[in-house]
């Protein structure tokens, strides 16, 4: 061999080994059309989904991908950042239609018939069928149903809040009332709201009530009405149980007719109940001036009281997680849905950076017990068992496109309805009219 050929080795081995150490201690080679394989995209938005400014949503998501990453060396994670809540649906869309969706995505309840119904989301069963290691059982099983749809798996779900029934301990004790059971009843509820319903100091005013916020929403939740079609074109507004729940607010609205202070709230101390989303109560519970408020009396948290033809159902609200039907990554972006919603150091995060509550269930009970020392007037130790009752009985609903203005023309109907003379079930006919109206508005 010549000496011009060792030269040659010489160059060619000292080039290849500086290529090396380049792909090694850069990301440029990340960019490379053939490479892109080893890039996890995910679709998040960056606030709060409880409508609280915390600012620690993309904390959280930091946190799970610097996890992920850890164990998987070979990925890089990346998504979009400073996507607001009231912007993701629309972004998301964009992105499907562009051909640039992300691998893996959150979920908001009312997008998700949208994307199953354009085929954007995979199907999960036969992953999770493969996979030894999933265990569905460690989920509140409300909250695992959401992801299902006409008996396909398309989602796990995140974090997820109920809906709670607020007591104030110290006007039941100063009645002589005894605490109610999980399983009370509108007739339970109604009772204790007449006893505790008065003028205190004499001075013909009502100030002292039974009830805040109570709302047709739970009243219709704990009666098992079904509002609406599954497709969302049209109401059961005339249903029996409807008439029922309406019967039952219209009673509890006669004993407050009285009533006319603007100091009657539950954080005063005058309001006997009052419903309360779980991820409300957590803002109270981790913010020391909100806490502060109900200092002066001790509270609790209740299932919802169970009308004639329901249970003590209450409504829960969550997001959850989904992967791109069209992904080329469908192994690796598995792995990062079950690590965000499965991974009990991961989903104990959510404590942390959110207020929701963990979809585990030995999680969420876990991290109670160390919140709940925080909070004045409460019992040291978690009221678990209602919790847990309240998920046994929880009630997800599928949003379709639409659904909030839906609700908003429910909530008209309602409203007209209580505060008219007229029959209730000829209002319901005439309320029912209208609502169907606007539903075929929207969905034309």
């Amino acid at each position: 061999m010549t000496e011009r050929d060792n030269k040659k080795i010489k160059y060619w081995l000292s080039l290849f080994i500086l290529i090396i150490v380049i792909f090694l201690t850069t990301d440029w080679w990340r960019s490379i059309p053939f490479h892109q394989k080893n890039v996890l995209t995910v679709g998040v938005f960056s606030d709060s989904y409880w409508n609280q400014q915390n600012g620690n949503q993309h904390k959280f998501i930091d946190s799970v991908i610097e996890k992920y990453e850890e164990q998987n060396p070979n990925i890089k994670v990346v998504y979009e950042k400073g996507i607001l809540k009231d912007d993701y649906s629309e972004w998301l869309a964009e992105q499907i239609i562009q051909g640039t969706a992300p691998d893996v995505f959150i979920v908001i309840p009312e997008d998700f018939n949208m994307l199953r119904d354009i085929g954007a989301l995979k199907n999960l069963d036969s992953m999770i069928q493969k996979d030894e290691d999933f265990d569905a059982g460690a989920f509140y099983e409300a909250a695992y149903s959401a992801g299902e749809a006409d008996g396909v798996r398309y989602s796990l779900p995140v974090e997820c809040a109920p809906d709670l029934m607020f007591v104030n301990r110290t006007i039941l004790q100063n009645e002589g009332i005894e605490l109610p059971s999980s399983k009370w009843t509108w007739e339970d509820f109604y009772d204790i709201c007449r006893k505790v319903t008065k003028d205190t100091d004499g001075n013909g005013t009502i100030d002292q009530v039974g009830v805040a916020d109570y709302s047709w929403e739970e009243a219709f939740a704990s009666n098992n009405v079904t509002l609406f079609n599954k497709e969302g074109t049209e109401s059961n507004f005339t249903d029996e149980k409807v008439y029922n729940a309406l019967m039952f607010l219209d009673q509890l609205d006669v004993l407050y007719s009285g009533s006319g202070s603007a100091d009657i709230s539950f954080e005063h101390g005058n309001v006997a109940f009052w419903p309360m989303n779980f991820s409300s109560y957590r803002t109270y519970l981790n913010n020391p001036v909100h806490a502060s408020r109900y200092a002066d009396f001790d509270w609790d948290y209740l299932t919802m009281p169970a009308g004639p033809d329901g249970d003590n159902a209450s409504i829960l609200d969550l997001i959850s997680i989904a992967m791109y039907s069209g992904t080329p990554m469908q192994n690796e972006a598995w792995e990062f849905i079950k690590l965000l919603t499965c991974d009990e150091d991961i989903q104990a995060g959510i404590f942390e950076f959110s207020e929701g509550i963990s979809v585990c269930r030995d999680v969420t009970e876990a991290e109670l017990v160390k919140e709940n020392e925080m909070l004045p007037g409460m019992d040291e130790s978690p009221n678990i068992e209602t919790l847990e009752y309240t998920m046994q009985n929880a009630i997800f609903t599928h949003r379709f496109s639409g659904f909030n203005e839906a609700v908003n023309a429910v909530d008209t109907g309602v409203s007209e309805i209580l505060k008219s003379d007229a029959n209730i079930r000829m209002e319901q006919v005439i309320q029912a009219r209208s609502i169907n109206n606007f539903l075929k508005t929207i969905h034309n």
